[in-house]
């Protein structure tokens, strides 16, 4: 993977009635993105190949949303001979952070206060001691400025 400072392009849209990574990518972009932090390098034949495991889907399909996530900057090939290796440009938990600071800075960007508020509640209502780690979180940020 390359070093830091390397960013994906903001491409952020929150579908929160999925799960996971799946509420800011598709589905098949997903799968292969799981697959590639499993074991990078990858061709497009490997990943076709581990993916038609489980459904059918053409290998161009597989090349196309390879060749965009690559577009996006989420890939980075290497030629191969005739065909390309894919590796992730981010870790998993590199993209999980960038996709979170986006959303975030948008819906403070937007909301302000009211997002800070739900947010405390919504923590509160899921689980008291995650309050505790907030206010743990927050005076440890409070310590560095």
């Amino acid at each position: 993977m390359p070093g830091p400072g390397k960013k994906v392009k903001n491409f952020v849209s929150l579908r929160t009635s999925r799960k996971g990574i799946r509420q800011v990518l598709g589905d098949l972009e997903a799968d292969i993105m799981e697959l590639l932090w499993k074991k990078s390098p990858a061709s497009v034949r490997e990943i076709h190949g581990k993916l038609a495991r489980k459904r059918p889907i053409a290998y161009t399909t597989v090349m196309t949303v390879m060749s965009r996530l690559a577009e996006k900057g989420m890939l980075e090939r290497e030629p191969q001979g005739r065909a390309y290796l894919y590796s992730p440009t981010q870790s998993r938990q590199e993209f999980c952070s960038d996709a979170i600071s986006t959303v975030m800075t948008g819906l403070l960007g937007s909301f302000g206060e009211p997002v800070l508020s739900h947010f405390v509640d919504t923590v509160g209502a899921e689980d008291r001691e995650k309050l505790d780690e907030l206010i743990r979180l927050i005076e440890a940020k409070k310590q560095e400025h």
